[in-house]
């Protein structure tokens, strides 16, 4: 492996994992060079590797549901399997999930469930209906007009059986009266399922990064492009009963950006002393092409502070050298600079990007550079410091010393 955690690809509700392809598997593969472990799909009783292209033990992997409408809960106990699989085959000890749409819901059920030994370094959450999402009253629409039609009375069941066919011919790809739709209602439509789930635990040593679209519905209007008018479509159906101004609400056409902020849910509302381990980075992009219009969102997963783990200075047979390791979720990409200063003077020494390996310590799986030292004996004779300087692709830089 090229990273230390694992990253699983999770499509949203109604989707498949080819959602991912393009800019984000690009992105991945060809301007990251990770290794692509394939999709893993389901058949509810048996995680099997499909259309595998490259090891087991690879860099990432897009995860493919078994039913593409079903609850949350359904998809949090495949995912859960699909953490166990690349684990088992890594030997890595966490992941990092990257969750659209539905799939950060799913994420966070999972971890609610695994709240002690939950196996996730980072979990980034795009476009996610944290809170609910307005268009899930089609659930609650659909079931209404399903009992009506079931009912004894003549005068009501005939038109409440059109109203039921009506909608299921204007469904589009996700079922009116699926299981997803009926976990995504908001609390204040009847919802109760993200009303539970916010208020669960959930594990403080995990990073949080919330994607949050944004978009000027007005602007879209104007442009009056396929999947601005698709949104709005879907919008409106939302919000009947609702209010107009929900129409226009910021967001990115189907989930309001409130609700796409994972530290919106109450267990994170109820104590900012939770926050601390989370960000929000916002896109200017419609629901639907969150994936699409740019890496940027890929880039996020990654983007990070390297982390400067520790240095010893030994000998490996007659040569001196100094053991740097580092956390980066790209150690492969990051570069090492050593400014050692001896009392002949200052040499700096750069080891070509690569040079390092993955190894497991007591503290958990760390990047080490192995570098040899370019000094002779006499120059050891005195005090030895070394200047550590860490740059990883994202150009950020952590520094350190080792004096001797």
């Amino acid at each position: 492996m090229k990273v230390p955690y694992p990253i699983l690809l999770l499509h949203g509700l109604g989707q498949k994992a080819d959602v991912w392809e393009g800019a984000g598997m690009t992105y991945f593969r060809k301007d990251l060079g990770l290794s692509f472990g394939g999709t893993l799909k389901f058949d509810r009783h048996r995680l099997a590797p499909l259309l595998r292209s490259g090891p087991a033990d690879a860099d990432f992997y897009t995860v493919s549901f078994s039913n593409p409408h079903d609850s949350i809960n359904a998809w949090r106990d495949e995912l859960e399997q699909a953490i166990q699989y690349v684990l088992t085959n890594t030997g890595a000890e966490r992941v990092i999930l990257i969750g659209y749409s539905m799939g950060g819901l799913a994420s966070r059920a999972y971890l609610t469930k695994r709240y002690t030994d939950h196996h996730v370094k980072r979990l980034i959450t795009i476009g996610t209906p944290h809170l609910g999402s307005p268009y899930a009253r089609a659930w609650t629409w659909l079931t209404s007009m399903q009992d009506c039609a079931a009912s004894n009375n003549p005068l009501l069941s005939i038109p409440c059986s059109t109203a039921v066919s009506t909608m299921q011919s204007v469904r589009g790809d996700v079922p009116f009266d699926a299981p997803a739709l009926r976990d995504l209602r908001r609390p204040e439509d009847g919802g109760t399922y993200l009303r539970a789930l916010g208020k669960y635990a959930h594990p403080l040593d995990v990073e949080y990064v919330s994607v949050v679209g944004e978009v000027d519905m007005f602007q879209g209007i104007r442009q009056f492009s396929e999947g601005w008018m698709q949104e709005l479509l879907r919008k409106a159906m939302a919000v009947t009963g609702g209010g107009m101004s929900e129409l226009f609400e910021p967001g990115d056409g189907v989930v309001s950006a409130k609700s796409q902020d994972i530290m919106n849910i109450e267990y994170f509302a109820a104590d900012p002393a939770r926050k601390r381990a989370a960000r929000t980075v916002t896109v200017g992009s419609v629901h639907v092409a969150h994936l699409q219009e740019s890496t940027e969102i890929q880039r996020i997963a990654l983007d990070e502070k390297p982390e400067f783990k520790g240095a010893e200075i030994m000998r490996i047979g007659d040569t001196p050298a100094v053991i740097v390791d580092l956390a980066d979720h790209l150690p492969s990409l990051c570069r090492l600079r050593l400014d050692i200063r001896t009392d002949a003077g200052t040499t700096t020494v750069e080891p070509e990007r690569g040079a390092s390996q993955l190894v497991r310590t007591r503290d958990g799986i760390v990047s080490r550079f192995v570098v040899p030292l370019p000094v002779t004996q006499p120059m050891l004779d005195g005090p030895v410091s070394i200047r550590i300087t860490i740059t990883n692709s994202y150009g950020h830089r952590t520094t350190a010393s080792k004096d001797w």
